[in-house]
């Protein structure tokens, strides 16, 4: 719920211990950071995109180096919502492909954004399934917002040489 809607500040209490707090300040990554941890959240890159028919791809994704053995850390939402989707797993590590150990699986908080008449969320009855009119064009989105933002990151760093001051000319 926290890393659905960052906006909302939430505290989960477990035997009267507080286990988790998050700001509600409106930031991902301060959600982010809350409920998954400073090393997760610190080795992760900002995701930002848009594909066709209005789908736009926003959040957080582990840099290479920090991959994990299972898909615990994968979080998919559409519109919103929660979901489980075996075509945004495969987008997501189809964008690593290369860039990850074997074995290693990216982390990710994402957020789908899309029309409401290009997603069915009656496939399961938990809704925690889904099915897209276009899967093809979502699964593009997501490739290529999560792959953009590591090519940001494997960037060479680039230096701005500015030509060097000419002295002023006197008069004499």
């Amino acid at each position: 719920v926290a890393l659905s809607h960052p906006e909302v500040s939430v505290k989960f209490i477990r035997d009267g211990k507080q286990e988790m707090l998050t700001p509600g300040d409106g930031q991902l990554q301060s959600a982010v950071y809350s409920v998954l941890g400073r090393e997760l959240a610190l080795g992760m890159l900002p995701v930002k995109g848009s594909g066709e028919d209005a789908v736009t791809v926003e959040g957080f994704v582990s840099l290479p180096a920090c991959c994990r053995g299972s898909r615990n850390y994968q979080y998919f939402f559409v519109n919103g919502r929660f979901i489980k989707s075996r075509l945004l797993m495969a987008a997501l590590e189809q964008a690593y492909q290369n860039q990850r150990m074997v074995g290693k699986f990216p982390g990710c908080v994402l957020h789908l954004t899309t029309r409401l008449n290009s997603v069915d969320v009656n496939v399961h009855p938990a809704k925690t399934e889904v099915k897209f009119v276009s899967e093809r064009k979502i699964f593009d989105a997501l490739y290529h917002a999560v792959l953009g933002a590591l090519d940001g990151e494997r960037r060479p760093p680039q230096a701005d040489l500015a030509a060097p001051a000419r002295p002023a000319a006197h008069d004499t």
